[in-house]
């Protein structure tokens, strides 16, 4: 009797293994054969889920954009305030914990191939438009323009890679984050 594979389930289960690659060894690292290796699949399986490498990385890349919003979102308490909740969201976003360590490098990766790669930078401006109206639409409940949410995301954005790098301490960051915030509140 032939077996049933769920199909969802195993591009999850592979494009979450090309994620695991992207965090350790980089995006180049991310070849069918090496994530089929990671996923403990045949790379005639991964084959049989995506018809290129470009769209494993595309659907990994947006399958990272979910679980980040989904992660980040969890994060915020119905009970807190407007300034608490976005700086919950702003901490959740950066290099703090094990699993924003983990999106930092892999958003690293991709976007070291963005500039070259007009299909990932597609999916990138897209999770940063998603993100900016997100903040965009949280702050101007409080009488802050557009702007405003660019400007925080800018802070993410300068904020991600020292901390990542070790450039930056944790402590000199949120005092960053924090002066922001006392300005937008």
């Amino acid at each position: 009797m032939p077996r049933t594979v769920d199909l969802d389930a195993r591009r999850a289960e592979i494009a979450d293994a090309l994620l695991r690659l992207v965090e350790n060894r980089g995006l180049a690292a991310a070849t069918m054969r090496e994530t089929a290796a990671a996923a403990g699949v045949s790379l005639g399986a991964v084959q049989r889920c995506f018809a290129t490498r470009e769209e494993m990385v595309l659907f990994a890349l947006n399958r990272i954009n979910e679980r980040f919003r989904a992660r980040v979102l969890a994060a915020v308490s119905p009970g807190d305030g407007p300034r608490e909740a976005a700086r919950t969201l702003v901490v959740e976003m950066l290099p703090f914990s094990d699993p924003g360590r983990a999106d930092a490098r892999v958003a690293l990766a991709f976007l070291g191939v963005a500039a070259g790669d007009p299909q990932v930078a597609a999916a990138l401006r897209a999770g940063d438009r998603g993100a900016r109206e997100f903040f965009a639409g949280h702050l101007a409940g409080f009488g802050h323009p557009p702007v405003a949410a660019t400007r925080l995301l800018a802070l993410v954005d300068g904020l991600r890679a020292p901390l990542l790098l070790g450039f930056l301490a944790p402590a000199d960051a949120l005092a960053a984050i924090d002066a922001h915030l006392d300005e937008l509140f």
